[in-house]
């Protein structure tokens, strides 16, 4: 039972000769019944039309009828039935590229209502007269009390709905880091995700059709802190115009620009730059760096000295360390196939003997770069969109070594710690971060994702959550 308050009204009534004021006290809903239909419309050029059909709301009130020097007190109960909501909405872009919505019209119509009055003391009977025209006037009034509120409702809530879109806070999808956390790569993506979000401002006022609503967007990735624009543009996608569409109810297209544009802010930003060392490696991979492995019984554990013996003569009992830079703007292309990142890295490897805390004797013994790709494909679900990274590329190019008989095809073998380590906790990373928003709102039937060059598509069913719906609703009807 839902039990609201805060309501009242008067009306005057005229009643054989006599004349006075019934007035309405605490006007609630004592119970309310879920529209049986919904539906949604689209009316061009940007209208949308949303049908509320056989709503039933139970009310009660306080009443007080005075004519002087008449005053009866008592109470009513009543039942409005089958009413039928139709509310008109205009969807409008403003000057900051967020997309409102304005209520231009709403009208409700009632099947049925009934008002009972139970007046208290000896004019009761008189009072009971009263029924019809109280009947009339609550038939008439709560109409125009539903719409008001329903209006108010819509507005803020698309409001705050398209307020969400416009700027989608990334940072929060990400994995989240302990004050006290070390690992390397929980730095690393903190530090990348701090104040990243998608800058989805409208660059056109929506087009809405008959069957569908098509909307523009900037679809970049900024960070609060930087306030450079980006100087490059996405690829036009040009398939979109030559593929038919699928049966889906949405359709959603994310241009690699989406990405890109990140890549290039985090890299002036200085955020793609990696150290890795005994320090910030996890405990299972802290032996990676040695260059003397724990023991002969492990022989299938990795170290550096066993993937590189020269390093591991040259300076035993030492660990090594790595500081990754990047040497080259990365780079993303959406295929046919996925999506693919290009990244080219220069790489100081440095050697410091495990008796010396301070690092005062450390040494550089390698600067190499190396140019890599990594495939991510993608998988959605009804909530996520999935991503897998796969390195499948790892071209190495030495450019100095204090360590004789070091080659490319040496270096090559400290390909485990991107395969193992880096690329899976990346991985994991971004497959977290890419969540559908709105959840609480709408949900995704049968997401299918599809490829071009330039451009991935999103075709989804969907279904709004009633939950969210009858909410909105509840809250019209609160008075």
């Amino acid at each position: 039972m839902f039990i609201f308050q805060g309501y009242s009204t008067s009306m005057p009534f005229s009643q054989i000769g006599i004349n006075g004021i019934v007035n309405l006290k605490n006007l609630h809903v004592k119970n309310y019944r879920s529209p049986q239909v919904s539906v949604l419309n689209f009316l061009p050029p940007r209208h949308v039309v949303l049908g509320l059909e056989n709503l039933d709301i139970g009310l009660g009130s306080d009443f007080t009828a005075n004519a002087v020097p008449i005053v009866v007190e008592g109470n009513l109960v009543g039942t409005i039935t089958g009413m039928t909501v139709a509310l008109t909405t205009e969807l409008l872009t403003d000057v900051t590229g967020k997309l409102n919505a304005v209520v231009r019209n709403c009208s409700a119509l009632i099947a049925n209502s009934q008002i009972t009055i139970n007046p208290t003391g000896p004019m009761g009977i008189f009072v009971k007269t009263f029924e019809p025209m109280i009947n009339d006037s609550v038939r008439q009034r709560i109409p125009e009390i539903f719409c008001s509120r329903l209006q108010n409702l819509i507005e803020k809530n698309i409001s705050k709905l398209f307020e969400f879109i416009t700027k989608i806070n990334l940072e929060d999808y990400f994995p989240k880091m302990n004050k006290l956390d070390t690992d390397v790569m929980n730095i690393f993506i903190s530090h990348l995700a701090k104040g990243m979000y998608v800058d989805n401002r409208m660059i056109t006022q929506p087009l809405i059709t008959m069957d569908y609503i098509e909307t523009n967007h900037q679809g970049e990735i900024q960070f609060e802190s930087l306030s450079e624009q980006t100087p490059f543009f996405p690829r036009p996608m040009e398939q979109l115009f030559r593929e038919p569409l699928s049966d889906h109810m949405a359709h959603f297209y994310v241009s690699d620009h989406l990405l890109n544009s990140m890549l290039y802010h985090a890299y002036q930003d200085n955020r793609l730059a990696l150290k890795i060392d005994e320090s910030n490696l996890p405990q299972e991979m802290k032996s990676f760096v040695s260059t003397q492995c724990p023991s002969k019984k492990h022989q299938t554990f990795v170290c550096v000295g066993y993937l590189i013996p020269e390093i591991g003569k040259l300076y035993p009992d030492s660990t090594t360390s790595f500081a990754i830079l990047p040497h080259g703007l990365p780079y993303v292309m959406f295929n046919r196939d996925g999506m693919a990142v290009e990244i080219k890295n220069r790489i100081l490897t440095y050697a410091t003997p495990d008796d010396d805390s301070h690092s005062r004797n450390r040494s550089q013994i390698l600067v190499f770069s190396i140019n890599g790709q990594a495939d991510i494909t993608f998988s959605p679900t009804n909530e996520t969109l999935n991503a897998r990274m796969n390195l499948n590329r790892f071209n190495v190019r030495l450019h100095r070594s204090a360590v004789r008989g070091i080659d490319e095809t040496s270096i090559a073998r400290l390909s485990p710690l991107s395969k193992t380590f880096i690329a899976p906790r990346l991985s994991t990373a971004v497959e977290k971060a890419a969540r559908f928003p709105m959840q609480d709102t709408i949900k995704f039937v049968n997401p299918v994702i599809k490829n071009y060059d330039g451009f991935i598509s999103l075709s989804t069913d969907f279904h709004l959550e009633r939950k969210k719906i009858d909410a909105i609703v509840r809250k019209s009807i609160e008075f």
